[in-house]
């Protein structure tokens, strides 16, 4: 009787610790790092650096110069948090009118840059049904992705599992490249930037 009760508590003490793990697993996809300060009056377009597209195409920060561009960081093995993220960013984009929409880009960047490549970029930005003209799902140089990152205040951290705790932000850049509007948090009303946006191109 006794082999059996202390059979069934090693047990429950696996069961549990297995629970607890995957708890874990998902608290790190959960767990948002708070966005850094910004100089409002820097342009992101002195970053002199090359990054490659889900279409593998090579591209500057400084190709989108004249048009309003939102962007936002992320990682394609994010299941919880950045796939809202990334709907969050779709809400902005899908709300501005499709004269707005023509004439605005948005840049997906990845901080994975070990396993988002741009191959799985793309496949990335089928299966969100983002291959559209106007997004640009984007990895590079992890040095270059930093800088980046700390341009635009985003932070993030891999963990000892391979995920990454972040920020979780969406950014607008006005015509220049200078950061106009910033949307902290996951659902959050894009009534704001949706109109930044569009007095921008009104101006």
């Amino acid at each position: 009787m006794k082999s059996v009760i202390a059979y069934t508590l090693v047990f429950l003490g696996i069961f549990s610790m297995n629970a607890f793990a995957q708890h874990r697993h998902h608290q790190h996809e959960k767990e948002a790092l708070k966005a850094g300060e910004v100089h409002a009056d820097h342009s992101l377009y002195h970053l002199d650096a090359e990054f490659i597209d889900h279409r593998n195409k090579v591209v500057q920060l400084s190709d989108f110069k004249g048009e309003p561009v939102i962007v936002v960081m992320f990682y394609g093995n994010c299941t919880q948090v950045c796939p809202i993220l990334i709907q969050d960013t779709w809400r902005l984009f899908s709300s501005l009118d499709e004269s707005v929409q023509a004439k605005t880009k948005v840049l997906a960047i990845s901080f994975d840059t070990e396993n988002d490549t741009p191959e799985v970029l793309k496949d990335y930005a089928k299966y969100e049904q983002l291959d559209l003209p106007e997004w640009h799902f984007i990895t590079g140089k992890r040095t270059e992705i930093k800088m980046l990152a700390t341009m635009l205040g985003v932070k993030y951290q891999q963990t000892s599992d391979g995920h990454f705790a972040h920020s979780n932000l969406v950014t607008v850049l006005d015509t220049e490249g200078k950061v106009a509007k910033r949307v902290e948090g996951l659902n959050q009303s894009m009534k704001e930037a949706s109109a930044v946006i569009t007095a921008m191109l009104k101006n």
